[in-house]
């Protein structure tokens, strides 16, 4: 749950500069992560050390994609990774100053938080700066507008960029919870770019030269979870060596809001990425702002999708200003095309009951482009990093019916775990290895669910990755945008007539049975069909799966199912969006 601002009276500027000479001030910016043990271990101390001297450093803290989860780097993934890949850091907590890693002073790795001492810092401060730097911020109806001045009190040439980025001094883990690694707290977050992470380009500045700074950005589209934290910094920087010459900051931001009652649109959430054609149905979540002065106690909120029928949810609570909350509002159905984008509509109205005092934040509006689409095969290529076993993907039908999966004893259950090794299995993937699927498809049109996830909660790091192509070697998902604990892609596909219910079930004999340690799966197909095993409990639950690939002829599958408890158990095979079980016990 987000907490709430209070209404500022008063701006408190950070400016830099003293009769013509400016002292530096110590630009710091670090990798973390809220799952990254060493992160717990030196942030604290190094936090402390900052805050200790506020008058001499600016902050700026990234949270990165590994080694776990961390809900703050989902806020803004695209500028997070900008940033880290800018400077290179490959490993965290990693942090630069001035744009550079400090030495390795401490037993521990260039630019650890840890190594940062008291000297360091005031040795950056007493350089005297070749420029000076003022800098204000003002929140007004949901905009940022930074404004303030940069003076050369030198000459200064180069490939200079200012940055300007909103941060939240402070996030508490009940804002942002998720993180595995017992931090409670994180400060100084990056919350968006002000013209984006690289920056406006600044002309070679004489000696006397003046730039004014005045920029703005709506925050219609950041996650804030608390607007009393915010904080601006700016900083100017030599793209070339990546030297920052100057830092300045606004840690109390006055906040203006004009109208009373205004509900505004936020985001449109809940959703997959891409849609199968047919009629659908899906369960939208909206973002609702409150974006007036008083509190907002009831709003209506319409919706629609492709242009067909409205619907309208009343939403009630209670909200201050500037507060959010994510509202998941009744099933829509509706056709979805083949080639088009579906396009959702949402429009806000009627807050607490009366005429809404400004419209033009009243809407928000998503597209979904078309599920890609294959026929009869797909192919899926997976490269697994350092941690091969932590893989698991499968690919389901429309109904649930696993058609296919990969490195079984991880599963759907075991999803983010912050923890290793996963459950053991002779058939589990190596390390920094490339395997290739031809994925046969159960017979008949449908929409598909490619699924893959990670058992410690970091993806497939470094050059791992995977790739799914249709039957053409067009690519349909890949991960170029990195997955953390997990990844959900949807594709269609037709694929020809296969076997039918009484062909596969005679195809099928098991035993021993009962059984008490290998059970013997015996299949005799009469055409090339894609197999998976599931193995279930008397509750219901897969206690083993794997698929056998596509086949034709005699196969013997060898369960061991020495681990298994006492008791009946199913054997469900399934072939060419056909599936037979078959009753099984074990004995002890």
């Amino acid at each position: 749950m987000k907490r709430l601002f209070t209404i500022l009276t008063a701006t408190l500027l950070t400016c830099v500069g003293i009769n013509g000479q400016s002292n530096t001030m110590f630009m710091v910016e670090e990798g973390t992560q809220a799952s990254c043990g060493p992160c717990a271990g030196q942030n604290p101390a190094f936090d402390a050390l900052l805050e200790a001297n506020n008058d001499k450093v600016v902050v700026l803290k990234y949270q990165t994609w590994w080694p776990g989860f961390d809900p703050m780097y989902l806020d803004n993934p695209d500028h997070v990774a900008a940033r880290i890949n800018y400077y290179g850091i490959n490993g965290v907590p990693t942090a630069v100053g001035n744009g550079a890693e400090w030495a390795n002073d401490c037993g521990a790795w260039p630019g650890a938080p840890a190594c940062l001492s008291q000297d360091e810092i005031d040795a950056a401060y007493d350089v005297i700066s070749p420029l000076t730097m003022n800098l204000s911020a003002q929140l007004v109806n949901g905009t940022l507008e930074v404004t303030g001045d940069i003076t050369a009190d030198q000459a200064l040439s180069g490939n200079l960029k200012l940055r300007i980025a909103l941060t939240e001094q402070t996030i508490l883990y009940e804002d942002a919870p998720g993180g595995t690694n017992g931090e409670t707290e994180y400060n100084h977050v990056m919350k968006t770019f002000v013209g984006g992470p690289g920056g406006i380009s600044l002309d070679d500045m004489a000696m006397g030269d003046v730039y004014t700074i005045n920029e703005s950005v709506s925050l219609g589209s950041v996650n804030v979870y608390n607007y009393d934290q915010l904080e601006v910094v700016a900083f100017v920087q030599d793209d070339t060596d990546k030297q920052v010459y100057q830092a300045a900051k606004d840690q109390t931001i006055e906040i203006i809001v004009d109208a009373a009652n205004n509900a505004a649109a936020g985001d449109i959430s809940g959703t997959p990425g891409v849609i199968c054609s047919g009629t659908q149905t899906l369960t939208p979540v909206f973002t609702l702002i409150n974006g007036g002065s008083e509190t907002l106690t009831s709003a209506d909120i319409v919706y629609s999708a492709n242009g067909g029928a409205e619907q309208t949810f009343n939403w009630t609570g209670s909200l201050e200003t500037l507060g959010s909350e994510d509202v998941t509002v009744d099933p829509i159905t509706f056709d979805a095309s083949a080639t088009e984008a579906s396009v959702l509509n949402f429009m806000v109205m009627n807050p607490n009951g009366v005429t809404d005092e400004v419209v033009t934040d009243d809407t928000s509006e998503l597209s979904i482009e078309p599920a890609p689409a294959t026929e009869n095969t797909v192919e899926l290529t997976i490269t697994t990093d350092p941690w091969g076993d932590e893989v698991y993907w499968e690919i389901r039908t429309a109904s649930g019916i696993v058609a296919w999966g990969g490195n079984p004893n991880v599963g759907l259950d075991n999803v983010a775990t912050g923890t290793f090794p996963p459950p053991f299995d002779a058939n589990s993937y190596g390390n920094n290895q490339t395997y290739v699927e031809e994925i046969p498809l159960p017979a008949g049109t449908d929409c598909y669910t490619f699924h893959i996830t990670d058992y410690f909660g970091d993806g497939l790091t470094g050059s791992g990755g995977y790739t799914l192509k249709d039957n053409n070697g067009n690519t349909m998902h890949s991960d170029v945008e990195d997955y953390q604990d997990q990844a959900i892609k949807d594709f269609s596909a037709s694929s020809s007539v296969g076997i039918s219910e009484n062909e596969l079930a005679s195809a099928i004999s098991i035993g021993p049975n009962p059984v008490n340690d290998i059970l013997n799966v015996r299949i005799n197909m009469d055409s090339q069909e894609a197999i998976t095993i599931e193995v279930m409990n008397s509750l219901g639950q897969i206690v083993h799966s794997e698929g056998l690939g596509s086949i034709s002829g005699f196969s013997l599958t060898e369960i061991d199912v020495k681990s298994f408890d006492e008791g009946m158990y199913y054997v469900n095979v399934l072939a060419g969006g056909t599936s037979s079980t078959t009753k099984f016990t074990v004995i002890k």
